[in-house]
């Protein structure tokens, strides 16, 4: 496929995004920062970076909470950003609901829930109203490889394929469900691709380590949903470098294929195709990260400033204003 030089700065700004925004939020949950746990989404930004390439204003997102910097790609501030990752009442949520709960409803953002895949059909709900608005506009809804298994979630893509709503599902395929393994949890090789075809569903596999390779299947499946084909599946093989949540020392797993996957690095891989391709220089790409890196310091300053919720915030957003 052949893409502009624009489109892949954009791609590529994208992905370091949410991996430097992934790097931040470990480092100030170390110094104290953060309450609550976090779940780091080091290794896994190409899913996002790809995906959301193929998005239009009126789509909907339905996203988890790894990598939660993939809010970044969709418009959230990152003040709105630090501001609930870090408690303040600056954030969407007044810092009441913390890293789960990143929501951006003039973004499309449709929330999420801290029980994973529980309210995956708020996707389809999403699809509904689009289908009744005529336009052709998308749903997308990420999910990982342990969540694919659940009730809900299989519920969500039968009622979705017998409506034929225009919704994208995105499996999320780290290779763990916090401690256990994809392969032994999951009875096929690719846990989303693998059982679309019970639902009628076309699918296909991407190398997540690979942000254009995510998009060009995405952009496929996309295109076709697009133009009324109904809903389908993208399975996104990658690999989750942290443990589950930080403080996770995952001894469930083997440091040595750990080692393997970080090798394989979705950013690192980006810059050095496009040095090759000519679209950016190292000094280019190290101005990108330094403003990045800026924008961030600058964001975790003003969150740092922003006043904590109060108890009267506890009784706020109970209700539709």
């Amino acid at each position: 496929m052949q893409y502009t030089a624009e489109f892949l700065k954009g791609v590529y700004r994208d992905l370091l995004s949410v991996r430097l925004f992934e790097e931040k939020q470990v480092e100030i949950y170390a110094l104290g920062k953060v309450p609550g746990h976090i779940h780091s989404g080091i290794g896994e930004e190409a899913t996002y970076a790809g995906v959301l390439a193929t998005r239009k204003p009126g789509d909907y997102f339905k996203i988890t909470h790894r990598p939660v910097g993939a809010s970044r790609i969709l418009g959230t501030p990152l003040e709105t950003m630090f501001g609930e990752l870090m408690g303040r009442s600056t954030g969407n949520a007044r810092g009441l609901g913390g890293v789960l709960h990143m929501v951006s409803r003039e973004n499309g953002m449709v929330g999420f829930s801290g029980t994973l895949g529980c309210d995956i059909a708020v996707a389809d709900g999403a699809a509904l109203s689009i289908q009744m608005a005529g336009t052709d506009n998308v749903s997308y809804v990420f999910y990982g490889d342990g969540t694919s298994s659940r009730g809900p979630v299989h519920e969500a893509m039968n009622l979705a394929a017998i409506w034929k709503l225009p919704v994208l599902f995105i499996c999320n395929n780290n290779q763990f469900a916090i401690s256990t393994a994809a392969s032994y949890g999951v009875p096929v090789a690719n846990p989303g691709a693998d059982r679309a075809a019970a639902y009628g569903m076309p699918a296909r596999t991407a190398d997540a380590t690979d942000a254009l390779a995510v998009y060009d299947a995405a952009k496929e499946l996309v295109d076709g949903i697009r133009a009324g084909s109904g809903p389908a599946v993208l399975d996104c093989k990658c690999y989750r470098w942290r443990g589950h949540f930080e403080g996770d020392q995952a001894k469930y797993r083997d440091p040595a294929v750990t080692e393997e996957w970080r090798k394989k690095d979705c950013v690192a891989i980006m810059e050095a195709r496009l040095q090759e391709w000519n679209v950016l220089t190292a000094e280019e790409i190290q101005r990108i990260r330094d403003e990045i890196n800026s924008e961030m310091d600058q964001a975790i300053a003003f969150a740092e400033a922003s006043p904590e919720p109060t108890v009267e915030d506890l009784y706020r957003n109970l209700y539709a204003d």
